[in-house]
């Protein structure tokens, strides 16, 4: 089902006012690397056409090179997502500029300063695995794990690894020099992966709600036509309203519809539909259902973590037909800054939230280093 007249009309003006590189800096800068030679000027209309010469045979490149374009796509879903989560202090991109002496040193994507001061690096890692019950890869060499470790160290924080299992749309994130092998070696599988998550630390919870969450169009009575019992007869009919509902009672608060808008766009529940309500043998109202595929009827029923929901949020909106179309895409600041305050009150919308820790007793872990 696509219903795209209920997404927020924000998104387009915050997409043409989103300039994640202003007033061209990092351009200019590869423009002056460009430019070194001591004899040449970058005011030199020869060294600014054979820039853009440059510049047009890099980039074409980089267009023929899939498994860039999905690395860089998972960066930047991973920074919209920590933005769209809230759960840090600071944040900033950490993978920009030089560092020496360069052959101790890598320097990790991002750096999060979290509430309490503590500061991760970290690096990110796309995972894509086409059998679903195999996700196992060798993420870190001995080498490059030790660089990124010698930068941590030396500018004083702790380095995570932070993977995207693409074919579950599902991330992760570790500490990876708990689970090096004997040599050094980081090869990570998605099971354990989850059993030692750490995302919790950046935002993410596991959300639970009250099924079915249905979404319903009411049609005009005075102005609509009756259905045939053969179902022969177009039936011409007028929306008068359009409703949220969790189980039985509808969602009257704005925060909360958007809430469940999210939960069932994005959500891990299965959608059915459209399903016709009859009166009196005519239209009253057409209903879209979304209910937990194994359900365990249980007061609630899990509707997916927050990372899953905005890993298909990102999906929508930059990969077409499997390939990739855009990189960035507009964090969503408003989505689940209502499930951040504890004394958050409910109305219609029942929720359980579940903050999952890290269980590194069930893996054979490496000291931390000192």
């Amino acid at each position: 089902m696509t219903l795209d007249f209920y997404l927020p009309l924000c998104y387009s003006a915050f997409m043409a006012s989103y300039d994640p590189e202003p007033k061209h800096f990092g351009l200019f800068a590869e423009f002056t690397n460009f430019v070194c030679d001591p004899q040449l000027s970058i005011h030199d209309p020869q060294a600014i056409l054979a820039f853009k010469t440059h510049v047009g045979n890099a980039l074409s490149c980089a267009l023929s090179n899939p498994i860039l374009i999905h690395g860089k796509r998972v960066e930047a879903m991973f920074e919209a997502m920590l933005v769209s989560l809230g759960g840090y202090s600071l944040l900033k991109v950490e993978d920009t500029g030089r560092v020496y002496p360069e052959e101790s040193f890598k320097i990790p994507d991002f750096r999060v300063v979290l509430q309490d001061r503590t500061q991760l690096l970290i690096e990110v890692k796309n995972v894509y695995i086409e059998d679903p019950l195999k996700q196992c890869r060798l993420i870190m060499r001995r080498d490059y794990r030790e660089k990124l470790e010698n930068y941590t160290f030396a500018t004083g924080g702790q380095l995570k690894l932070a993977v995207f299992w693409a074919r579950w749309k599902m991330w992760t994130l570790v500490s990876p020099d708990r689970l090096v092998d004997a040599n050094g070696d980081l090869t990570l599988d998605m099971k354990t992966a989850v059993a030692v998550n750490e995302l919790a630390c950046l935002g993410d919870r596991m959300i639970g709600t009250r099924p079915p969450l249905r979404f319903r169009l009411s049609t005009d009575p005075t102005y609509i036509s009756p259905v045939a019992p053969d179902g022969t007869v177009t039936v011409r009919f007028t929306i008068t309203d359009v409703q949220i509902f969790s189980d039985k009672d509808e969602i009257l608060d704005p925060t909360e519809k958007f809430l469940a808008w999210t939960f069932m766009l994005h959500g891990e529940w299965k959608e059915t539909g459209p399903c016709p309500i009859l009166e009196g043998g005519k239209l009253k109202a057409i209903e879209f259902r979304w209910t937990p595929a194994e359900p365990t009827n249980s007061d609630f029923e899990i509707v997916g973590t927050l990372s899953r929901m905005f890993a298909s949020y990102y999906d929508e909106q930059t990969v077409d037909s499997g390939e990739v179309v855009k990189v960035h895409a507009v964090p969503q600041l408003s989505w689940f800054t209502p499930l951040v305050p504890s004394n958050y009150e409910q109305k219609q919308l029942p929720l359980w939230q579940f903050v999952i820790h890290p269980n590194y007793s069930s893996v054979s872990v490496r000291p931390q280093r000192e």
